[in-house]
């Protein structure tokens, strides 16, 4: 018997796709929206490749269009023959730009987060090399001592360590007297 036969094949907790603005590192947390993680809670980051293929079927006028090209082709008149090869050239036009374009491709990629609680969570990002630099941040501040402060943006791609006023141990945070609105990341 191996260990693999008692351990089950998927988790059981299901995973949630995160499409957040801001993601910050404060410390050793990581914050987005009203959530806190701390990042020693955190068991795995990977980056995950989202990209959708998607194919569009041709329509079907784009082969009708040439086939009564041939068609015309058949009437014994000039005119009916001139339009006959207009219709084939136009269908033939037709379906060589849509097969150049029928494939796309919608590039999405995504930092996946295993805790050690077993949640998964995937903040979505269109750049590959974004979500690299975000996980090489995180590893980093997970492999050092050292406390930072560093800003992700995940709408302009941007990176930029906070160094603002550092009281005590809390380090880039905003001193907030009285009443807190609005959610937790816009607060730290």
């Amino acid at each position: 018997m191996t260990v693999s036969q008692f351990l089950p094949d998927e988790t059981n907790h299901p995973t949630e796709e995160i499409n957040t603005k801001i993601l910050k590192i404060r410390g050793k947390t990581l914050i987005f929206g009203n959530v806190i993680y701390q990042i020693n809670n955190i068991a795995s980051i990977g980056l995950v490749d989202m990209t959708k293929t998607t194919v569009t079927p041709m329509p079907k006028l784009f082969v009708v269009i040439p086939l009564i090209g041939i068609g015309f082709c058949f009437i014994p008149s000039e005119s009916a023959n001139i339009l006959g090869v207009l219709l084939i050239l136009i269908g033939v036009f037709l379906i060589c730009k849509h097969n150049m374009n029928k494939v796309k491709k919608t590039g999405k990629y995504g930092m996946t987060i295993y805790t050690n609680g077993g949640t998964r969570t995937i903040f979505r990002s269109k750049s590959e090399d974004f979500i690299k630099r975000v996980i090489l941040a995180l590893y980093s501040v997970m492999n050092s001592e050292e406390l930072k402060a560093i800003n992700f943006n995940f709408e302009t791609l941007d990176m930029s360590a906070d160094n603002s006023i550092k009281i005590g141990t809390n380090m880039g945070s905003s001193v907030v007297s009285g009443h807190v609105g609005g959610d937790v990341v816009s607060q730290v």
